[in-house]
């Protein structure tokens, strides 16, 4: 059974008790709501109400329900691309990890300075055409691995938006990183001792910092660095625990001398802290990776290059993973066996060679000793 009433029209469903209310949303879309009024007659809030009753209670309901969607679309409707994304961001918070918190925080930051005051206009503004010129802008910057992270980000972050019929349809669905034919990446040039021991003196004071711990704890990622916490120091065991973002390995690397005097004075300085942040300004940057980049542009080490295949996009060859690089490089030429600085630098992709080496702690602290002081 069916009736229409004016904007909506009013239906009986077989598998279910209730009323129903169809109409036309103001997006253009149909919408079919529940109206919990029972067809047959019955309780209806504390009310007990007749068949003929219950379907005119059903009627007013159902107007209330459409008055509702609409009055909902215009405030949605309104919203602006900031508002939505930093709200989105706010109510990730209770559900992501750390990790994916910050991807998904930078993912959006871009977006918006990409759109710049566009991103002040109504969500609905943004097309498919936007989606993939801000895709080309970023592949013009980044390695397309950073690009298809962004864009799996805002997906989830759309695709919410039409979870709660704020759009009809997601932009940012299927739309895929280009790869140019013979693309390769650009190999990240590791550091000399000389640019690193030039970087902890003249960058900022958290930067150089980061630089610092970076090397010593043997090239751990920037993720795990910008989240280091003074509660991971072991003062006792002299080591630096970590449990890593990208493989969730566990980590005890043996602080140096000269590094363990450093970081001791430092926690001392603060307070002696028990889980503050090392680096609290960094671990707020959404695009830490490329703050840093710039650095090195301002300082002029390293270079801009354009790979191979075609692709226009700049990219420098030498970024915060290169300390990675270095570490690995100084100890190899430091004579520490192979096996035993794939332990320390975390090389999980290298396991064969630890079926070969199996070096404890002392062997890990003697290799430790064996680079060269910053």
């Amino acid at each position: 059974m069916s009736e229409r009433v004016g904007s909506f029209s009013l239906n009986e469903d077989a598998k279910s008790p209730f009323w129903f209310v169809s109409f036309i949303g103001p997006d253009g879309s149909q919408k079919r709501r529940s109206t919990k009024v029972p067809v047959a007659g019955g309780l209806f809030k504390g009310e007990r109400l007749s068949a003929a009753q219950a379907k005119k209670r059903a009627l007013l309901v159902g107007a209330e329900i459409v008055k509702s969607v609409c009055s909902e679309f215009e405030a949605n409707d309104n919203r602006s691309v900031r508002d939505f994304l930093e709200e989105y961001v706010l109510r990730s918070q209770r559900r992501l990890r750390e990790q994916s918190l910050r991807n998904m925080r930078r993912a959006c930051d871009l977006f918006v300075l990409w759109l710049g005051k566009r991103a002040d206009q109504p969500l609905r503004s943004v097309t498919r055409l936007d989606v993939k010129m801000f895709t080309e802008s970023r592949c013009a910057e980044v390695r397309a691995s950073t690009v298809s992270r962004d864009l799996g980000c805002l997906r989830t972050a759309f695709e919410d938006a039409v979870d709660s019929e704020i759009l009809p349809r997601n932009p940012f669905r299927n739309v895929r990183v280009p790869r140019t034919a013979g693309e390769s990446e650009l190999k990240r040039q590791a550091f000399s001792l000389e640019e690193l021991r030039f970087l902890i003196a003249h960058l900022p004071d958290e930067w150089s910092s980061a630089v610092r711990c970076c090397f010593e704890t043997f090239g751990q990622r920037l993720g795990d660095i910008l989240t280091l916490r003074w509660s991971q120091f072991d003062w006792e065991q002299r080591v630096v625990r970590f449990v890593t973002q990208k493989t969730g390995r566990t980590l005890a690397q043996p602080m140096r001398h000269a590094f363990y005097s450093w970081a001791r004075a430092r926690w001392e300085a603060a307070g002696c802290p028990q889980d503050a942040l090392l680096h609290p300004h960094l671990a707020r940057l959404s695009t830490p990776s490329q703050e840093f980049t710039n650095l090195l542009r301002a300082f002029g080490i390293g270079e801009d290059t354009l790979p191979q295949g075609g692709r226009r996009r700049r990219l420098h060859s030498k970024s915060f993973h290169s300390i990675r690089a270095s570490a690995a490089t100084l100890l190899q030429a430091s004579g520490v066996a192979q096996g035993v600085a794939m332990k320390l630098v975390g090389h999980a992709s290298e396991a064969i060679h630890e079926v070969y080496v199996k070096p404890d702690a002392e062997l890990l602290r003697s290799a430790a000793e064996q680079l060269p002081e910053l």
